[in-house]
């Protein structure tokens, strides 16, 4: 028997606040949970589903990608793959920009 979680104990072992959980809830990228009592109950999958958005977030994918992510279930994955080009393409770019920021930034402080 998997384990069932409420809201406030998946908030604190994830740290994504109850609020952002029922929000994830009403736009998809989680399934509504079952209830007992009126509360909330997660399966404890959502732990890893909720670590993998945050994953996604942290490479700068939006919610609605993350989604198309998610629910891409096609052979190849053709929708993420197409996603993931992009997004690879954009943090080349924005590492591209950093690493020429440091370079002035360092030529700055060589200065006298």
């Amino acid at each position: 028997m998997r384990t069932t979680l409420t809201i406030g104990e998946v908030a604190r072992r994830t740290e994504v606040a109850p609020t952002t959980l029922r929000y994830y809830e009403k736009i998809g990228l989680l399934a509504a949970p079952s209830r007992a009592g009126g509360q909330r109950r997660y399966d404890d999958g959502v732990l890893t589903r909720l670590e993998v958005i945050g994953l996604c977030k942290a490479a700068g994918f939006m919610l609605d990608e993350i989604a198309a992510l998610l629910n891409d279930d096609a052979p190849g994955r053709p929708a993420s793959r197409e996603l993931a080009q992009a997004k690879l393409a954009e943090i080349d770019t924005q590492m591209a920009t950093l690493a020429r920021a440091r370079e002035i930034i360092e030529w700055a402080m060589a200065c006298d």
